[in-house]
């Protein structure tokens, strides 16, 4: 698993966490008096979430930090193809000294955008 940030590359231990959503497209809309709504159909939009990555030193997990901190498109690359996509960061970067005391974590919030 790597991301590729501009020209930098980040290649954490593992992904530790991973969750995304997606806001649905369809409108409903409310009609009075009338127990069905009139419905807008509309594909839903890319997927914002959070990833968590685990580093094995403080060095990679602040180089991690750094190179996402870059104002660039990334790009995730997984073994799975739901997990691959271009994104840009967005929100908080939060970088963990994990219970260890030897590994960190280094978390962020994306925007899937289109490739």
């Amino acid at each position: 698993m790597t991301i590729t940030a501009g020209a930098a590359v980040i290649s954490p231990i593992l992904i530790h966490g991973f969750e995304s959503s997606r806001e649905a497209g369809t409108i409903v809309h409310d009609v009075i008096g009338r127990a069905n709504p009139d419905i807008t159909l509309r594909p839903a939009s890319l997927r914002t979430g959070t990833a968590r990555l685990l580093f094995a030193d403080e060095t990679a997990s602040k180089s991690a930090e750094d190179a996402l901190s870059l104002a660039v498109t990334c790009t995730l690359t997984t073994e799975l193809a739901s997990a691959s996509f271009p994104f840009v960061v967005r929100g908080p970067i939060t970088r963990t000294l994990n219970e260890s005391r030897v590994t960190w974590l280094v978390a962020f919030e994306f925007q899937e955008i289109a490739p």
